[in-house]
């Protein structure tokens, strides 16, 4: 088997995890190390192969993503449409999509050699932006975020489902969530919690003016398409954080779903939590918080 290794290396704890362990895998597999990553860890690269970071995957079936859910994110990035899965360890903060901690990554390794695991498809965005004869499509795995920036001045985003008009929210912005999604930014903006492997998308308005604008969950087969009208300025739209792009007035964003997926390893004899299990920890549900 052949594995692609990358990961955030701004976070100290990979220097103290990631040599050792290295060492054990490439003795029992092929493996690929993001060039990034081998020139932080001084790494003696006899023994395995290195690639700029934006190619590391190519050629193999599984990236090993050591950080966060921003590391997750980044990494489903550079994947794209090649679809390679990606197995999160955890080495950052709130975790919802990271399978393992670090002290896990021996066994889970070894029940991946041994074929003990599964790929959980996520839904994939894509957001297409027509501005004269040229198109530009952005994909995100989490959200699509339109804001306003550093404008102080609410703006007004024009949204249609489908043909159907819906809204024209005046809010500092909009986000349009997968599930996978709706549990961080839109999350915090008010929108519901969906079950991952829901077939649905969620609209989620940022400090709307109107106590009356309320997130909306919709198919996953809709298009929503959304329009900035103010006239004088122009608003970001983000992609996962990864990609920004301005957006002009009048300028129409479709937002779809993409014809493929992020594909999440899953151990099969994992005892880590499952979806609803790591809902309850990570946001502290049943616990008195008064404590």
């Amino acid at each position: 088997m052949r594995f692609a290794v990358l990961g955030n290396i701004t976070n100290p704890s990979i220097t103290k995890y990631v040599p050792k362990w290295l060492d054990w895998l490439v003795s029992r597999a092929e493996v690929v190390v993001a060039e990034d990553l081998a020139q932080l860890l001084a790494l003696d690269c006899s023994r395995f192969k290195i690639a700029p970071r934006e190619r590391v995957s190519i050629g193999c079936e599984m990236v090993i993503s050591l950080g966060g859910d921003g590391t997750i994110l980044s990494t489903a990035y550079i994947v794209g449409r090649a679809e390679v899965p990606i197995l999160g360890v955890k080495f950052g903060g709130l975790g919802f999509l990271v399978e393992i901690g670090p002290d896990e990554l021996y066994t889970a390794l070894e029940s991946i050699l041994a074929g003990k695991y599964e790929i959980q498809p996520r839904m994939v965005l894509e957001a297409r932006v027509r501005e004269g004869d040229k198109e530009a499509s952005l994909f995100a795995m989490n959200d699509l975020v339109f804001d306003k920036g550093g404008h102080f001045r609410l703006v007004r985003l024009q949204t249609h489902i489908n043909n159907e008009f819906l809204n024209t929210y005046i809010a500092d912005g909009l986000i349009v969530a997968t599930p996978t999604g709706s549990t961080a930014y839109s999350l915090a903006a008010g929108g519901p919690i969906l079950p991952p492997e829901m077939k649905a998308m969620v609209i989620t308005p940022i400090c709307p003016h109107s106590l009356s604008a309320r997130p909306v969950v919709i198919p996953d087969e809709k298009i929503v398409t959304v329009e900035f009208i103010n006239s004088d300025i122009d608003i970001n739209l983000s992609a996962d954080g990864q990609v920004i792009r301005k957006i002009k007035t009048g300028v129409p964003v479709q937002i779809c779903k993409a014809d493929y997926h992020v594909n999440l390893v899953r151990l099969l004899d994992s005892t880590s939590n499952g979806f609803y299990d790591t809902l309850r920890a990570k946001l502290h549900w049943g616990e008195d918080v008064r404590k």
